[in-house]
């Protein structure tokens, strides 16, 4: 049952980002963007998949951790399939790809918890003891997404591979790193929005 829960929470997370289009940045989400370390990548990757009137911290957090998880799934098919082409050829630069398709695997995990985390703490009112341990989850697993992206690029340091591949291999680990970046901040802003506003449920909406 555990292993059908993960393509479940990403056939939703896809479909969504697919139906979605024709952006519209309103002040809302550039004024949350602006706290982030890539305010221009933040507003592009979450203009077109949120609802324009919005006002709500936790809507923004949330389209931005989804943005995350699709950026991290893209990249660990792609490194899969430099993998096995490097497998294939033997090549001495298969195990530094092959690790790296590890760090981005447990990535991809560690995202999904924290996407199955916010359900969660949305599904029922909340102490705010209840809502300050989901918190400290998704921080850690966000924090250790951004320490997967890094021992990734970190592990391709003294192999001669590059080219367009390798390009291409770390800009796609780089842009899952900024993404996640800015979900994390996004993220604590709205605990801190919470924690101002709340007395412990989601029901009070700025």
């Amino acid at each position: 049952m555990e292993k059908l829960v993960l393509p479940l929470i990403l056939l939703l997370i896809f479909s969504i980002f697919i139906v979605e289009s024709n952006a519209i940045v309103p002040k809302f989400i550039e004024s949350q963007c602006k706290h982030t370390r890539y305010p221009g990548l933040c507003v592009s990757s979450l203009a077109t998949h949120l609802n324009p009137t919005s006002q709500d911290p936790q809507e923004i957090a949330q389209a931005a951790l989804k943005v995350s998880i699709v950026k991290a799934v893209y990249t660990k098919n792609y490194l899969e399939i430099v993998s096995k082409e490097l497998k294939q050829k033997k090549a001495k630069e298969y195990q530094a790809v092959k690790d790296c398709l590890d760090q981005m695997s447990d990535s991809v995990s560690e995202l999904t918890n924290s996407f199955k985390e916010f359900e969660h703490m949305k599904s029922a009112e909340y102490s705010e003891g209840d809502f300050a341990w989901c918190q400290s989850n998704v921080q850690t697993w966000l924090s250790t997404v951004l320490t997967d992206t890094y021992i990734c690029m970190d592990g391709f340091y003294g192999y001669p591979m590059g080219g367009k591949r390798m390009a291409m291999i770390k800009a796609r680990v780089l842009n899952v790193a900024q993404v996640t970046s800015n979900t994390l901040v996004l993220f604590n802003g709205f605990a801190a929005w919470h924690r101002a506003n709340s007395n412990g449920g989601f029901k009070n909406k700025p």
